[in-house]
């Protein structure tokens, strides 16, 4: 019976600093698939297990395991395959390093590559000669069949959803179909984690702790020209039913003793008919949990109705996705929909006592200085209590990729998009600009929103409990210090402080 070893690889970021580990549930999940076939396999979260291994190597800080104690760890288990984990492209040369620490140890070892990153382009993976194979698309049944056809030897021309060599020449062979009923796949291996290094207990925003992250949905039928996880789930949505994911819900509270879930879906509220059905499942099992949409929610998807059932559920924050405030650049970004229904929803969800974050993003191609101060206005004017102001990175595989590259807006050193002190030039805005605007926001709403909260019955609508009353002072801690770095900077804050 083959072993099999998923890894998640340290990071790499161009700032000191430190990168909190989340639940790597894509390799959750390809694990329990795995294990279901009856393979032996184990997870090695290098970040998580080494998250206060931080080393500042000239610009560079490294954060995860060491070499020697991933070398130890693939030694000790001796593998057959190792899959490795490449989400972001910022982070693709830890991956690299981690392969060649592999074929180092035995060269026999098959690696293979999986992940967003890969699947925006498979045939640059397999560039690297400490690369095998590479997984484009959903990975389960794909890596499950590559580990069969092995076992077989048979020719991976036979494994749809893969790129490999053939001698010298690089072959991708057709994808592999999604999934249509996503309720089939296990639940993830949180067994093969190390839970105990997820809670991130020094996070103010977070209400209850232990928390832990769930995926209830795959993929997103938008068009947003900045996205590049088209590239793994395409435009096809695919919704869990809500019996399975409140099953999954108890499993968490039962066996890891989780009290707070964050949900990560690049789409939740694509269809409003299961949101509800989710929301009523919780309550009439009465699960005693609170809930977070940190990686945005369709505000159009939403109405009031939904809203309150969301907050009686255990929801106590949301993200609404905003990205713009001026409805032209909307419309050009791929989300035409209405402003004013958002700032009904964003007032609404404040008036039951729920917390509301936007996220924006400023620094498109053709956006004017003029747009991006409607952005900001609007944060204010839709009372959301906190905003974040992403600057734009283009990222490959993305419709916004192609034309800062057309353009020639693109740093010279690619790599460099990956850092914070880097931003691409625009028709507009051109070389440090987008760094002082991207303060100027920070401190027109901060100063704003301090002021509103001075309102005492701001404060008021969102203390139902003790736990609330707690939660807003841990706030009201956390927002003393952005004042203080708001000072400290002469009116400028980053969203890297901001999220503290």
């Amino acid at each position: 019976m083959m072993k099999i070893l998923l890894i998640y690889p340290p990071v790499t970021i161009y700032e000191p600093g430190k990168v909190a580990p989340h639940s790597p549930l894509g390799l959750a999940y390809l694990a329990v698939y795995l294990e279901k076939a009856g393979y032996l396999v184990e997870i090695l979260d290098t970040l998580a297990l080494g998250k206060d291994n931080v080393r500042r190597q000239g610009k560079l800080t490294r954060i995860g395991l060491g070499t020697r104690e991933i070398k130890k760890k693939i030694k000790n288990f001796a593998p057959d395959v190792v899959g490795v984990s490449v989400m972001f492209t910022a982070f693709v040369q830890d991956a690299y390093d981690v392969a060649q620490v592999v074929k180092e140890i035995n060269p026999k070892i098959l690696t293979v590559f999986g992940g967003a990153h890969v699947s925006i382009d498979p045939k640059a993976i397999l560039r690297n000669k400490n690369v095998d194979v590479a997984v484009k698309g959903e990975g389960e049944i794909t890596f499950l069949n590559l580990i069969k056809a092995l076992e077989k030897k048979a020719q991976l021309a036979e494994v749809t959803g893969i790129t490999y060599r053939q001698g010298r020449k690089i072959v991708q062979n057709p994808l592999t179909p999604f999934i249509k009923n996503l309720d089939e796949l296990p639940f993830p291996a949180r067994h093969l984690l190390p839970m105990e290094l997820y809670d991130s207990r020094g996070d103010p925003f977070s209400m209850r702790h232990p928390l832990t992250s769930m995926i209830t949905s795959r993929g997103c039928p938008g068009h947003c020209v900045y996205c590049s996880i088209h590239a793994v789930w395409g435009h096809c949505w695919r919704g869990r039913s809500a019996k399975n994911i409140v099953d999954e819900i108890e499993h968490l509270v039962k066996d890891y003793g989780i009290r707070e879930i964050h949900f990560q879906d690049d789409s939740m509220s694509v269809d409003k008919k299961r949101m509800h059905e989710i929301c009523d499942e919780i309550i009439k099992r009465e699960i005693d949990i609170r809930w977070a949409t940190p990686n945005g929610i369709a505000h159009w998807m939403l109405d009031k109705r939904l809203l309150k059932k969301m907050k009686k559920a255990g929801c106590y924050r949301i993200t609404f996705g905003i990205e713009s405030g001026n409805q032209e650049m909307r419309r050009w970004v791929g989300k035409p929909y209405s402003l004013e229904q958002a700032k009904e929803l964003t007032q609404y969800a404040n008036k039951i006592g729920m917390w509301t974050l936007a996220t924006n993003i400023i620094g498109f191609p053709y956006e004017t200085p003029e747009q991006i101060s409607d952005t900001v206005e609007f944060a204010i004017d839709s009372d959301v209590d906190f905003a974040l102001f992403y600057r734009l990175g283009p990222r490959p595989g993305t419709p916004v990729y192609e034309i800062f590259k057309k353009e020639g807006w693109l740093p010279k050193n690619e790599k460099e998009l990956y850092s914070e002190s880097v931003a691409c030039e625009t028709k507009y805005i051109k070389g440090k600009e987008l760094f002082k605007i991207q303060n100027q926001a920070y401190s027109r709403f901060l100063k704003r929103r301090l002021l509103s909260f001075l309102n005492p019955m701001r404060i008021i609508r969102k203390i139902h409990s003790f736990e609330d009353f707690r939660y807003v002072l841990g706030l009201i801690l956390a927002g003393f210090k952005m004042t203080i770095s708001l000072l400290e900077t002469k009116g400028g804050v980053t969203s890297k402080s901001l999220k503290g």
